[in-house]
């Protein structure tokens, strides 16, 4: 029964629909929340309805809707009964300024159209009395008197037939008569449709029929009112062809100044609906990931071959974007210049369960381009400690790191950062954000006030007396001379050989006040120059080995 009660409420509703008001409105989006991979746009409008059921349609709405993710809601004295997506198709639109048909050529199309008409109103005539014929004949030929059962004399059934061979010859007569006229009058009809279609294809040729080909996406809101009311409808939905990715700058005035790390997002979009003017939000949530918890698989062992893969795309950068509204303030004092505001003041980082959202206060147009559109998000600025990275054996220059603690509260997400030293830019790195480690180290380049010598100051070789056997000692020293005017502290490596053989063993004699770590030979200092202040680093090592044979060693 109650089954059947449904079915009987869903068959009114959608007869209610079927009478339903279609109500067009114009929309425009207002606010985006922009996440990796896809974005959730929010568009708005005012409508005017009368009492009933109407369809709020709104158009211009993106192809790339997510279906199930539409939400509606409103401010009036009405109720939300459905909202659905749709494609509508085009009308044909004529214009009525292309090509002028002569007035001839008209009142000739409009006269064989008439008389098209006319002549298979006649052709249906003749069929009719062609049926009529055959159907006298059909009665004759199944007369009783005629199949030889109602005569009783020779008298009767001689004139029976020659009734019947005088009836018959008037009725084939008179058909013949009809297929004739039908004859010419399709012969007629045949050459006036070709006339009339070379006229139309002629008509066609000056005025050509312009239709749109693409379907109209639609999103509908069916809404129930009891009285006329003005009211306004928020929709909300998912669109994919939309993301973000962050970006950094990093810049420092000098080793003795905190790093200002200025947060940026690339933003694109080719949904095929403009942002204009609207209020964007970045997230870092991903909505297409999956939300249901793991359940772990039985833990099958066996050999495989192990395969990768890598594949590596590039998207072309465009570092104009729009912004719309009020300016940001910048104004005088007393006839003097403020210096300029920044657009990521204009940011609130809010952190949420799951992910961090940037909400920007300033009003942005992103166009449906698929370009990359540089938002400003946030500028901290943080306490930072400098070191010199020193591998002379590598490199005779020294990288400057910036060394961040406590940089978790920031929220980072792994990208590309451009460093800018003193004003000037130096390069790209990195940010990791997802170390374990409880400092972030940031690469801000090379740095050539530090001079960097490496040498072997000491390369003997002592063999035994009896056998190939002999023992090598080599001694290196490394010369670094700090030439600003400033101290700085400085992290130097290098190492020592580590053997792979058994006959072959190596001993560090001498460290030289360095951390050695046995298991990968790395030697390291740390250690502070003071202005002006070059400072020596020696250390020792032997190894021993069969003269023999030659070793792979380069010293």
């Amino acid at each position: 029964m109650k089954k059947c009660i449904l079915s009987i409420i869903i068959l009114i509703v959608g007869v209610l629909y079927s009478f339903s008001a279609e109500i067009p409105v114009k929309s425009k989006v207002i606010n985006v929340t922009v996440f990796p991979g896809s974005a959730q746009l929010t568009r708005s409008a005012n409508f005017t309805a009368s009492s009933g059921i109407s369809e709020i349609i709104f158009e211009n709405v993106s192809t790339y809707v997510n279906t199930s993710s539409i939400q509606a809601k409103g401010k009036g004295s009405f109720t939300i009964l459905d909202v659905k997506f749709r494609y509508k198709q085009p009308e044909i639109i004529i214009d009525p300024q292309d090509g002028v048909i002569p007035p001839k050529i008209l009142k000739e199309i409009a006269l064989l159209e008439d008389s098209i008409v006319y002549l298979n109103f006649d052709l249906s005539e003749i069929n009719l009395q062609i049926d009529a014929f055959n159907m006298e004949k059909t009665i004759l030929t199944n007369n009783q008197l005629v199949k030889g059962y109602g005569g009783d004399t020779i008298t009767e059934l001689k004139s029976t037939m020659d009734y019947f061979r005088l009836k018959i010859n008037d009725i084939n007569t008179n058909i013949q008569k009809l297929r004739k006229q039908e004859f010419g009058m399709k012969k007629q009809l045949t050459r006036m449709n070709a006339r009339l279609n070379d006229l139309k294809a002629y008509n066609l040729q000056q005025n050509p029929v312009k239709t749109n080909t693409s379907p109209i996406p639609q999103i509908i809101v069916i809404i129930s009112c009891d009285a006329a009311v003005n009211g306004s409808l928020d929709i909300s939905y998912m669109v994919n062809n939309a993301g973000w990715s962050p970006t950094y700058d990093l810049k420092t005035n000098g080793i003795d100044q905190p790093v200002q790390l200025v947060y940026k997002a690339d933003v694109w979009q080719s949904t095929g609906e403009d942002w204009e003017n609207a209020r964007i939000k970045l997230s870092t949530i991903t909505p297409s990931a999956n939300n249901v918890k793991p359940v772990l698989p039985i833990f099958y062992l066996n050999y495989y071959n192990y395969y990768v893969t890598s594949t590596y795309s590039s998207r072309e950068k465009s570092e104009s974007y729009k912004i719309k509204g009020d300016e940001a303030p910048t104004g005088t004092n007393e006839g003097l210049l403020v210096d300029a505001d920044y657009a990521y003041n204009y940011t609130n980082m809010v952190q949420t369960m799951t992910n961090v959202e940037f909400d920007i206060k300033l009003p942005y147009t992103i166009p449906s381009d698929g370009q990359i559109h540089i938002l400003p998000v946030q500028s901290e600025s943080l306490p930072t400690t400098y070191v010199y990275h020193i591998v002379p054996k590598l490199e005779s220059q020294a990288y400057l790191l910036a060394r961040i603690t406590d940089w978790q509260k920031l929220d980072l997400l792994p990208g590309k950062a451009n460093i800018y030293f003193d004003g000037t830019f130096v390069g790209e790195t990195q940010i990791n954000p997802y170390t374990v480690s409880d400092t972030l180290d940031l690469a801000l380049g090379r740095d050539r006030s530090l001079q960097i010598q490496r040498k072997q100051i000491k390369n003997e070789t002592n063999k035994k007396l009896v056998g190939t056997i002999c023992t090598k000692t080599i001694t290196y020293e490394i010369v670094v001379k700090n030439t600003k005017m400033v101290k700085t502290e400085i992290v130097l490596q290098d190492n020592i050989p580590l053997s792979l053989n058994d006959e072959i063993k190596v001993v560090l004699t001498d460290k030289g006040k360095a951390t050695w770590f046995e298991s990968t030979g790395l030697l390291q200092w740390s250690e502070s120059l003071a202005a002006n202040e070059t400072k020596k680093f020696t250390y020792t090592f032997t190894v021993e080995y069969d003269s023999a044979k030659t070793l792979n060693s380069g010293f």
